[in-house]
């Protein structure tokens, strides 16, 4: 079996540890070998990676995909040369949705998604077949040793912008009659913290007079694109606005914001300045606590981020959703919060600023859940499985 990585400047931040996956291939016999996808000269990137002869192509959030032009029509270049393409997407599919609408009627193409309500964006975006899922996992080879010193009590964990600043931009480009929409589906789903944007957006539609929902209607028909990056951007709208909204109730606290920060600083926060991922890794380490708040492009799963904190010794302040539990134990491995409810927020982080030690047990405990459940070597295993049964069908299909 032959596997071709397709490097494309999107493995960091988190995305460093699908990386992981390629040395457990290797470890299991796989010939892997990645690529540089130059922009500047794709011709040679295709060339070389033709010569390789894979029978499997991976990249993450499919920012590898190649379409090429055949007969006046687009063809993705693993359907056109026979192999299969594994975008692993850690990121919500919607947001990547200019070169899945050309390759939604690819048929190698094959998507694993690392949070299950993915699944949804894709088929919004007309992809209905061969979806895999694997769970969020942490590699330790790209993560820093512990120094085990903490001297920051509680962090948030950005970035944050105040919401009115991605109002004002997006105001600026909608059609005048989408922006009440935009705003109205915004405030829902920071009231309903858990609905995707385009569920949200079809229900807050279904109240507009039946003229503006004839405007949007022939909006989303005509120029779809154009749709897709609104549901984004109310997204993007709403993750904000909980941010902030959360940033208010801790107001006074002495606070450190990790991360870009847009806006006006409130009384007792300051922002710690990054360069790089090692600096988000040396504060989760620093830290007691870190303030988390699950955006909208994570709908359902725990997260690459809070796998991170934990491995840091750091007990992370969560927004509690259903499906939490199915990963961490609230009250054990994590600390919750009810993300509209300020007296459970500030009385939950107010009370560890005073058990410090407790907040440091919960860190510990996540820790070691992490290093047990959340490595890499189980969703390599299955994504070798499924490889296998892939090459075994078409052996006996051929």
């Amino acid at each position: 079996m032959k596997l071709a990585f397709l490097r494309t400047g999107n493995e960091k931040g988190v995305n460093r540890h699908i990386l992981s996956l390629l040395d457990y291939f290797k470890s299991k016999g796989v010939e892997v070998r990645e690529f540089e996808l130059n922009q500047e000269d794709i011709q040679r990137t295709i060339n070389d990676i033709l010569e390789f002869s894979p029978t499997f192509l991976m990249d993450i959030n499919s920012t590898g995909m190649i379409v090429g032009q055949q007969e006046q029509k687009k063809v993705p270049m693993c359907d056109a040369f026979g192999f299969v393409h594994v975008s692993i997407f850690t990121d919500d599919p919607l947001l990547y949705f200019p070169i899945l609408l050309e390759v939604r009627e690819a048929n190698n193409f094959l998507p694993v998604v690392c949070d299950l309500k993915y699944v949804d964006s894709l088929k919004l975006l007309g992809i209905n077949k061969g979806i895999f899922y694997i769970t969020p996992f942490v590699d330790q080879r790209y993560m820093k040793q512990s120094k085990g010193e903490k001297d920051i009590q509680i962090i948030f964990v950005g970035p944050v912008v105040d919401p009115q600043i991605i109002a004002n931009q997006v105001a600026e480009i909608l059609p005048q009659y989408a922006v009440p929409l935009f705003f109205e589906v915004g405030e829902f789903m920071f009231r309903n913290p858990e609905v995707p944007a385009f569920v949200a957006s079809e229900y807050i539609l279904s109240m507009f007079q039946q003229s503006i929902q004839e405007q949007i209607e022939q909006w989303k028909r005509e120029k779809p694109e154009e749709y897709l990056r609104f549901l984004n951007d109310v997204s993007i709208y709403a993750t904000f606005r909980k941010r902030w909204y959360i940033l208010s109730f801790l107001e006074g606290i002495n606070l450190k914001i990790l991360g870009d920060f847009q806006g006006e600083l409130m009384e007792g926060h300051e922002v710690l300045q990054t360069s790089s991922y090692e600096d988000f890794l040396e504060a989760f380490d620093r830290s007691y606590m870190a303030v988390l708040s699950f955006p909208f492009n994570l709908p359902s799963g725990i997260g690459f981020t809070p796998l991170e904190v934990g491995f840091m010794g750091c007990a992370p302040v969560i927004d509690y959703r259903m499906t939490l539990p199915g990963f961490l134990t609230p009250g054990t491995e994590c600390i919750t919060y009810l993300p509209l409810d300020r007296a459970d927020i500030e009385e939950k982080v107010l009370y560890y600023l005073d058990h410090l030690d407790e907040a440091l047990s919960i860190g510990q405990a996540l820790r070691n859940k992490v290093l047990e459940k959340f490595s890499p070597d189980d969703r390599g295993e299955f994504l070798l499985n499924v490889f296998e049964q892939i090459i075994q069908q078409a052996g006996k299909n051929s």
